[in-house]
């Protein structure tokens, strides 16, 4: 016997119209915000994660532990790596890559001045990050919460001592990769198509400069499908999909993670306007399942 689809009354029809121009209008604002305010980063949300996956969306964070940007020689070798990756995108002239070789120079100076400043505490955080990974497989200060507890705050020390050295350190290359781009003229970079990104080494594939591009469009885009019912389902999976990982990164009942419910209750409702055929109320969604049914109307009276 088939199952027969739940005929809706006039205001749960209504209820359902207006849950989904409320959540697409909701991500819509979320996207077009990040747009407008600019310099949007999930790097602290990221690196923030808690529970069983938290690794898994730390690492999309580029050297989380901040190996790679204390280590002076991978630094130097990584700015002169940029320097010549930028000058093969942009096809820089003789002068051009002169140039850039002096920013290199420039910078390498720089950085070899902040590990001067910072070095005492720059020798404590690498001596401590046995103690802390050792911290991290105990068993007993995982699970029993005092001893939880006395793990993240010599974690957190710890981490605070390379914090002021990665902090100087991150507004340099922000500084280095500016200038270097700086040098291609307008034909160059075709009227700004083309941008050389700096990457740290051993950044993953999908990393959060990636993440940070394709979320305010991804919100903007799902917002604008669910306010005009078009394509619902996809875009309710989407979302839903999306919310469900960022309820992941703070495990529900782990320890030190912060409350979703609002991202969960959301969470919910985008799922459920992706399986309640939501977009052919008062949306675009009506045109397809409109002539869906009534070419599946004509077969079956062709059958018969």
């Amino acid at each position: 016997m088939l199952l027969r689809k739940a005929h809706l009354s006039f205001l749960a029809i209504l209820a359902l119209i207006a849950l989904r121009v409320v959540v697409g209008w909701h991500f819509f604002m979320e996207g077009t915000d990040k747009v407008q305010k600019g310099g949007f980063s999930s790097t602290g949300f990221l690196s923030a994660a808690k529970g069983p996956l938290s690794r898994t969306f730390q690492s999309m964070v580029p050297d989380f532990d901040g190996s790679v940007r204390l280590d002076e020689e991978k630094m130097k070798k990584a700015y002169e790596t940029f320097a010549s990756e930028a000058g093969a995108l942009y096809t820089f002239a003789e002068d051009q890559t002169a140039e850039a070789a002096t920013i290199v120079s420039a910078t390498r100076k720089r950085l070899s001045s902040v590990y001067k400043e910072w070095k005492p505490q720059i020798e404590e955080y690498k001596n401590g990050i046995s103690r802390v990974a050792n911290l991290e497989n105990d068993p007993m200060r995982s699970n029993v919460s005092s001893m939880r507890k006395q793990r993240d705050e010599i974690e957190g020390k710890w981490k605070g001592l390379a914090k002021p050295a990665l902090n100087d350190i991150d507004w340099i290359n922000q500084e280095f990769e500016t200038a270097i781009n700086r040098l291609a003229t307008e034909a160059q970079t075709d009227n700004g198509k083309r941008v050389a990104n700096f990457r740290l080494p051993g950044s993953p594939p999908i990393d959060v400069k990636l993440i940070d591009k394709i979320i305010p469009i991804f919100d903007m885009c799902v917002g604008i499908l669910l306010i005009v019912g078009l394509l619902t389902p996809l875009a309710g999976l989407a979302a839903g999909i999306f919310l469900a990982s960022v309820v992941l990164t703070q495990f529900p009942g782990s320890y030190g993670s912060q409350p979703t419910y609002y991202q969960a209750i959301e969470m919910v409702s985008c799922f459920f306007l992706a399986f309640s055929d939501a977009g052919r109320y008062a949306g675009l969604d009506f045109i397809p399942w409109s002539f869906w049914n009534r070419n599946s109307q004509t077969i079956v009276e062709s059958r018969v």
